[in-house]
């Protein structure tokens, strides 16, 4: 039975191990040159500096991205990490999750005034209602507009 634990732990740690250095070299450069034309790349210079673009070319020693319709030359040495944007941003998604949340909470605002009112106060709720989607939308559309997934392709050695 001991053996039989110990056999397993070992494959484990085999295993992990081996995925380990399998992840570490889709982060060469080879996986940059490996990137077709038109990806959309975020790369993190040496000095602090962020430039996004869509790619066009990775040579040895240098990549080159389109950005704002020109052409921007980085060399491989001032490039501290790449990243590849994947997908579109769900804009709808948040804003709708947004527009959700912010007419609930508009709701609640609209009904703690209503229960302070003796007479037709009715309106608090459909206009905190109406007021909250409307800020919730905007904010889940900004939101939206931000989110993309990531994926690191290199980091410089």
């Amino acid at each position: 039975m001991k053996t039989r634990i110990l056999s397993m732990l070992v494959v484990g740690a085999v295993m992990i191990a081996q995925s380990g250095v399998a992840f570490a070299q889709g982060r060469g450069w080879p996986a940059v040159q490996a990137v077709p034309a038109d990806d959309r790349l975020i790369v993190k210079q040496k000095d602090g500096n962020t430039i996004e673009g869509k790619m066009i070319e990775a040579s040895e020693t240098n990549l080159t991205l389109s950005r704002d319709k020109k052409v921007v030359n980085i060399s491989r040495d001032n490039i501290k990490e790449i990243h590849r944007s994947k997908g579109k941003a769900a804009k709808g998604k948040w804003t709708a999750i947004g527009a959700g949340v912010g007419a609930g909470v508009g709701a609640g605002i609209g009904a703690s005034q209503y229960s302070q009112c003796s007479s037709d106060c009715g309106i608090y709720i459909v206009a905190g209602s109406a007021l909250g989607a409307g800020i919730g939308a905007l904010g889940g559309f900004f939101i939206g507009a931000s989110r993309r997934d990531r994926e690191l392709i290199y980091t410089a050695p």
